[in-house]
């Protein structure tokens, strides 16, 4: 992971390799393995981040509010209709999202029922390859014949998620007691329910999102987010991102998915 993305926290290698912030101490005892051994590099504190030997660290600044310097400012940005319509065309022209989009439609198309675990299998890893959920960093904990059993188990899925039943999204995310799959669980759901079922029912959760919904709106922190994922309890953050698109005035067909695109866009 530190290889991938250069410098991270150990909350961040806890949520990346874990799906949540519950193992921290395990990160902890293994990264000042690394440490001592001269591998890893430790800077700062509150928190600390970590990078391979080497690799040079920024600095982190502002400790009244924890934030990177590397973090995006945000004030300038609008977000109405006419905005988030724009983003989301510029998301669907780029080389890989728009056809992998179109991909995704197809397949869901032709394999649109969520009863055989061979065909789930399929879905999950398309979705996963296409949107990066690295579900693969969590083999240890769940593996991919679990998972398809698991939500091929799940009473009335598809009826639910055309529905756009917001408990199906942490029935998924529960998975095997053993991992938090509250991203991918959305992620999965939203697919389903936009471009198979046509409907705007489920918004995103992924890191993008989580780091700056809290950048946009000054009634949200990240940890309440994070919160909300320990917890199972989806239909807060959706009901969250719902809100705010009201208070917007957002009124363009599909708000949801075109405001995760506006904020994947803007701060990618």
């Amino acid at each position: 992971m530190l290889q991938t993305n250069g410098t991270m926290t150990q909350g961040e290698l806890a949520e990346a390799i874990y799906g949540d912030n519950l193992h921290t101490p395990n990160i902890y005892s293994s990264l000042m393995s690394l440490v001592n051994s001269g591998v890893v590099t430790r800077a700062g504190a509150h928190p600390a981040v970590y990078s391979l030997s080497g690799v040079p660290i920024p600095v982190v600044s502002n400790k009244r509010n924890g934030r990177r310097k590397n973090y995006r400012d945000v004030p300038g940005d609008v977000i109405n209709n006419d905005s988030i319509d724009e983003a989301s065309r510029l998301v669907e022209e780029t080389d890989n999202y728009g056809p992998e989009n179109e991909l995704i439609t197809r397949c869901l198309k032709k394999f649109p029922d969520n009863k055989d675990p061979d065909i789930v299998a399929m879905k999950i890893g398309l979705i996963d390859i296409t949107n990066s959920t690295h579900l693969s960093q969590h083999k240890s904990l769940i593996s991919m014949d679990e998972l398809c059993h698991i939500i091929v188990s799940i009473p009335d899925i598809d009826a639910r998620i055309a529905a756009g039943d917001p408990e199906v999204v942490n029935e998924i995310a529960r998975s095997n007691g053993r991992i938090n799959l509250f991203s991918f669980a959305s992620k999965y759901c939203c697919y389903h329910n936009r471009n198979l079922y046509g409907m705007d029912d489920y918004s995103i959760l992924d890191n993008v999102l989580k780091n700056y919904l809290p950048r946009y709106f000054s009634d949200i922190t990240r940890g309440q987010i994070q919160r909300w994922q320990n917890r199972f309890d989806y239909q807060k953050y959706n009901d969250y991102i719902t809100r705010k698109l009201d208070e917007l005035g957002i009124t363009t067909p599909n708000r949801k998915r075109k405001f995760d695109h506006f904020i994947w866009y803007k701060n990618r």
